[in-house]
């Protein structure tokens, strides 16, 4: 059996990624011993699910122009993977449901990294892509112009934790066209001009009270 939910468990008890790289590992059930493996197991949709996320993974990060950013996202997903058992109050769901739901969550990701495959990507990373570093991704969904900005981590202050906890800017908004270049809802005054070479970010934008996204230039990765 193939599945994409990793063996390592990180000292902050979150899911992630072992030996530098994310692939699908190959698991036995019969050792299967967390709620989220047994899940996986017991459901032939969400392992079939799941073995595909594997293997787009390793599809995608193979080729991605900006090294280290599949990486970094999908580890924000592994963290986050396990709570598709529970409902929106955190009550532990029943088994067909929260397979139900962990389906759903997987094959959302999938779409998404299938999407970002296609994406223009610009940058301010400086060699590797880290979550300190912003990734834009200008790409198209039902026919309308997209921008994601993802990165620019930060620990809580209140309460530090290795990555993936903490603050992170993670936004993914429709463009839409003003004088100058486009603007997105979350921002009432930034501006992005898209160029072939560059996006340009005119204002600061605000992701939570504790960290943004700096004005400024972003070159084209790819």
């Amino acid at each position: 059996m193939r599945f994409f939910l990793l063996r390592a468990i990180a000292l902050t008890g979150a899911l992630l990624l072992f030996s530098g790289a994310a692939s699908a590992a190959s698991f036995d059930c019969g050792k299967a011993r967390r709620p989220l493996e047994k899940l996986i197991c017991s459901s032939p949709e969400l392992d079939a699910a799941d073995t595909r996320m594997g293997e787009v993974f390793k599809q995608v990060n193979a080729g991605f122009p900006l090294k280290g950013f599949l990486l970094a996202t999908q580890r924000v997903f592994l963290s986050a993977y396990p709570y598709c058992m529970t409902d929106d109050s955190g009550k532990s769901l029943a088994g067909t449901e929260a397979a139900r739901r962990c389906t759903v969550m997987v094959r959302a990701r999938t779409a998404e990294m299938e999407a970002q495959a296609l994406a223009k990507i610009y940058s301010d990373a400086d060699g590797k892509f880290t979550q300190d570093s912003l990734a834009i991704l200008i790409y198209a969904a039902d026919g309308r112009k997209r921008i994601r900005l993802w990165g620019n981590w930060m620990p809580d202050a209140y309460n530090p934790q290795p990555f993936p906890a903490g603050m992170l800017c993670d936004l993914d908004e429709e463009l839409k066209p003003v004088k100058g270049g486009y603007m997105i809802s979350m921002s009432d005054d930034a501006v992005f001009s898209i160029s072939d070479a560059s996006v340009n970010i005119s204002e600061y934008i605000m992701c939570t009270p504790r960290n943004g996204i700096g004005a400024g230039s972003y070159r084209r990765v790819r």
